[in-house]
Order: structure tokens, then C-alpha cells, then sequence
């Protein structure tokens, strides 16, 4: 291998939820951003043997740089090997391979970027010099800051035994659906001050925890068919994904943000070393996708609805079960996101 660049750094995480990370457009976003002002990333992957994967950057429009990639092997969750093609502002073209493994280690993920055939030892190490920082934006939703407990991302959801979080007809004003209220029986009353319900026994310790968190992520079909929560859901900052241009926010609590991760990226920073709730079926399965969801606490119910809106779409994950609550008319159980 001529002219080698080479580096290897070990991330808090199982090599598949790297990997699915990786390949995603949000963590093309990290890998290939800057923390300034009008940086720009676009990803576009075609993930088979033989596809190309493009990816545009730089700090302007007007300056970009632009790879290339054309996937000759893909063995998730292990490898990825690709042809690389360069394309620089000026014009000027350059080409060269490009592996990243994926090992795994106790738990972690040592994931190794390899670049070979650049035609100067310079370039390979302007190369070099921006590639511990691409690690280290990478790595952020898996690393904690010294001295704190990890944040983590947990979805809160009530679910039928057949898997609905709402009856069916729900929309705008009928949020949980044509006889969805059965889902959250388990709450018990309102009562008329914060925090609303007052569980008794073993459900109001999750719900404890749930009250406990300080920030929100939640999906835009889920805010509006809530009514926005009237702009505050538990006194946290609220994130919102939305596509083109968002409405007024309804509170300052709330924030509209472009897409899954940023608002995740944003709801871990508000949340300090707290915990982020998820809140929303799509927006769950958007983040499982992308490796930013960490934990499930489902609210199992005793009921099979029939209809209605399911939780889990098509895509495979692997969960570990870390806790059974057995309370009156609802199991909690926590899964950890395995990969």
C-alpha cells in the first residue's frame, strides 16, 4: 500500500450501531461537518456492490469539496471498501481507496479508516489533519462529557399487546385514536396540578423517571395531533423535526429544527446529563435507524386493539431487556438498543 493513511479510534457502541450510523445521512453530516456557521454536507448513497455513495462539503456553496465513493465491498457490520474519487473546489481530481472496519471490542467498536494512493505525501496528510475531528463528531452521541453520567435517548410509549400506541382514526383532536384512552388507563386521574397524573405504586416510579427527563424529541405528526401540548409539556425544551419552513413556535419551549438529528444533537446538549425523551412512532423508527435511540421503555397493556397505529416498522433491531415492572393493568419493560 503506497502512501498510507491510517486511524483507528474506539467508540462506546456495538460495531452494528456504528456502522448504521456511519452509513446514514445524519452521520455523514457529523463525519463530514464543522461546528461553523453555513457548513454544508449532502450525502446521497446507493448502499450496494457496485453503487455510488456522494457526498458534497466544504464551508460554503460556492466552495465545495465533493467525494465519490463506489462501494466494492460491503460487509455489514464489519467492512466497508470503497473507490474514492476527489473532486476539489479548484477542479483538480484525485483518487484513491478507502477502508473502514468495524471490530468489535468488550462491548465498544474499534473502528480503523484506511486510505491508500494518494500521488503525494502532502496529501495524504491534509488528509490526515481533519480526520481525528471527523472521529470525534462521530463518536458524540455515544461519549459523555468528563465528569458526567451518559445522556441517553429513551422512548416513552404505551403499547397494545399487539402492538398499536393508538386506536385507529387518530388525527388532529383524536391524538390517541378511536379508543386509544385505553393505552394510558394506567396514568389513573388527572389531578390538577404538575405533573397531571399521580400514579400509584411501581407506575409512578416510571413515570418518576419520565418527569425526571429535560428535554423532549418528538415527531411533527405526533406534536400537532397533540395540540402542541399547549407549548409545554413538563416545563423541558421540546425539538421538532420538520421538513420546509416551520411554523411559529408555539412556546419558547419549542424548537423546529431540519431533521431527526440535529434535534436529537440539540436535545442532548439542553438535557445536560439528564435524559432526552422520544416521543412518536416515526420519529422512533427514524432514530433506531440511525443508531440515536438508546433505550425503550414500553407500557405493555392487556388490551389487543385490532387497529390502529403500529410502534416498530419493518427495520430489524436487536433489543436487550433490562427490566420487568409488573404493575396493575400495565408492564413496563426497558429494552437497552443492542444494534
Amino acid at each position: 500500500m503506497s502512501r498510507e493513511l491510517r486511524y483507528e479510534r474506539l467508540i462506546q457502541a456495538s460495531p452494528a450501531r456504528v456502522f448504521d450510523l456511519f452509513t446514514s445521512p445524519a452521520g455523514q453530516r457529523q463525519f463530514y461537518g464543522k461546528d461553523e456557521p453555513g457548513w454544508v454536507v449532502d450525502s446521497r448513497c446507493e448502499p450496494r456492490v457496485g453503487g455510488a455513495w456522494e457526498i458534497t462539503f466544504g464551508p460554503s456553496p460556492g466552495e465545495l469539496y465533493r467525494h465519490r465513493h463506489l462501494f466494492e465491498a460491503i460487509e455489514r457490520p464489519r467492512r466497508l471498501l470503497l473507490a474514492t474519487t476527489e473532486t476539489r473546489p479548484d477542479g483538480s481530481r484525485l483518487a484513491f481507496s478507502t477502508e473502514f472496519m468495524f471490530d468489535p471490542r468488550d462491548g465498544a467498536t474499534l473502528m480503523t479508516m484506511a486510505q491508500w494512493g494518494f500521488p503525494s505525501d502532502e496529501l495524504r496528510d491534509e488528509h490526515g489533519r481533519g480526520v481525528p475531528h471527523a472521529f470525534d463528531r462521530l463518536e458524540r452521541p455515544w461519549r459523555p462529557e468528563e465528569g458526567h453520567r451518559m445522556t441517553k435517548s429513551v422512548l416513552y410509549m404505551s403499547m397494545s399487546l399487539d402492538g398499536f400506541i393508538t386506536g385507529p382514526d387518530d388525527g388532529p383532536g383524536n391524538g390517541l385514536g378511536n379508543g386509544g384512552h385505553r393505552l394510558h388507563e394506567w396514568l389513573g386521574e388527572p389531578v390538577s396540578e404538575r405533573p397531571y397524573f399521580d400514579p400509584p405504586g411501581l407506575s409512578g416510579q416510571v413515570f418518576a423517571e419520565l418527569m425526571a427527563t429535560r428535554a423532549v424529541v418528538v415527531g411533527r405528526k405526533t406534536f400537532d395531533y397533540a395540540g402542541h401540548w399547549g407549548g409545554d409539556h413538563h416545563g423541558v425544551p421540546i425539538f421538532v423535526p420538520t421538513r420546509g419552513t416551520p411554523p411559529e413556535p408555539q412556546s419558547g419551549w419549542v424548537h423546529y429544527v431540519p431533521d431527526a438529528a440535529t434535534a436529537m444533537h440539540e436535545a442532548r446538549a439542553a438535557a445536560g446529563d439528564a435524559d432526552v425523551m422520544v416521543h412518536g412512532a416515526g420519529l422512533a423508527q427514524s432514530l433506531l435507524r440511525e443508531g440515536l435511540l438508546d433505550e425503550l421503555e414500553i407500557h405493555l397493556i392487556p388490551v389487543v386493539l385490532g387497529d390502529g397505529r403500529r410502534l416498530f416498522g419493518a427495520h430489524r433491531i436487536e433489543l436487550e431487556l433490562t427490566r420487568v415492572l409488573d404493575a396493575p393493568h400495565v408492564t413496563h419493560m426497558r429494552y437497552r438498543v443492542a444494534s
